[in-house]
């Protein structure tokens, strides 16, 4: 079995935005480059996304709102899908690697040629709804790779564990009630997307974090439940909603992780991977808006998915 895979976009400014815009190209650029200065970059496995088909969105979004989008998708400049989610000439082509990438990972990860995957992706996907842009977020990633996950022999249960600083409502809403996805989001609260912390379903598992909550109080709220909650559903593959803007310096949210909690969440999250999905781990980038912060927790997180 070989390294962990890494897969980012053929060109890291796809998906322009305006430059004060937080979900900026600089992110992918950021974690990149730190992965280059520490040499880790030459110990992963570096593979382009491939796009997907619009088609394919369908199997987590409704069709109307797919079509939708690439009525309005402007063939230059960019207009507004919402009005946080600027949607340029180059989005669609951006999403379509991005949510490629999650299939890329998911194929090469089952196959047992990788043991776990990280997609260095923008736009993010978490906060996108069946019928709707969200949160900077157009087309859900990870739930059409765990999706594309569950027709593969010997898939019937996959976890998503989402740790951004927001809840992943999307993934939330695409999954309810199903007996064949679990989804714990730890988030803080009360805090954006305010919708879906009281969602009563025996597959979502909240667990809803104050603001200034830091390292000990954080791992003692998350670790218990994210045992239990796995313990008791025992995938078959675990995925990852790998926001990192819960770190303490990131402007988007007031939790106050360091580099090392998104080290012990890898951790955890492998070991549980070990003891029910036979390692199997695949990771997709969504929030993380301070450069600097982002760049260090990503790469303490694939720093550990590498066992390094």
């Amino acid at each position: 079995m070989s390294s962990t895979l890494f897969i980012h976009h053929s060109h890291f400014d796809q998906h322009s935005v305006p430059p004060s815009h937080p979900e900026s190209p600089l992110r992918s650029l950021a974690v990149e480059t730190r992965l280059r200065q520490t040499g880790l970059w030459q110990d992963l496995d570096i593979k382009l996304a491939y796009p997907v088909s619009k088609e394919l969105f369908k199997l987590v979004h409704k069709p109307g709102y797919i079509d939708q989008l690439y009525q309005i998708s402007p063939n230059k400049g960019m207009i507004l899908a919402d009005p946080d989610t600027p949607l340029t000439f180059d989005t669609l082509s951006a999403t379509e690697e991005a949510a490629g990438s999650g299939i890329q990972a998911i194929d090469q990860v089952v196959s047992g040629e990788y043991r776990n995957a990280f997609c260095a992706i923008r736009p993010p996907g978490h906060h996108a709804l069946p019928n709707k842009t969200m949160g900077f977020c157009f087309v859900n990633n990870i739930a059409l790779a765990a999706e594309h996950a569950l027709t593969k022999p010997g898939i019937n249960k996959v976890l998503i564990f989402d740790f951004d600083v927001h809840q992943g409502n999307g993934t939330i809403e695409i999954f309810k009630n199903r007996d064949d996805v679990m989804v714990i989001s730890s988030f803080q609260h009360p805090y954006f997307p305010y919708s879906h912390f009281n969602v009563k379903a025996d597959n979502i598992i909240n667990i809803p974090i104050e603001a200034e909550t830091a390292s000990t109080q954080y791992r003692r709220l998350v670790e218990s439940t994210f045992i239990k909650a796995t313990s008791n559903f025992k995938p078959d593959l675990i995925l990852l909603s790998a926001g990192f803007d819960a770190h303490t310096d990131d402007p988007m949210g007031e939790l106050d992780l360091i580099e090392d909690d998104y080290s012990w969440l890898t951790k955890l999250s492998m070991s549980l991977a070990n003891d029910y999905s036979q390692g199997r781990i695949v990771s997709m980038l969504e929030g993380g808006y301070n450069l600097e912060a982002l760049a260090n927790s990503a790469h303490a997180h694939i720093q550990t998915l590498l066992n390094k």
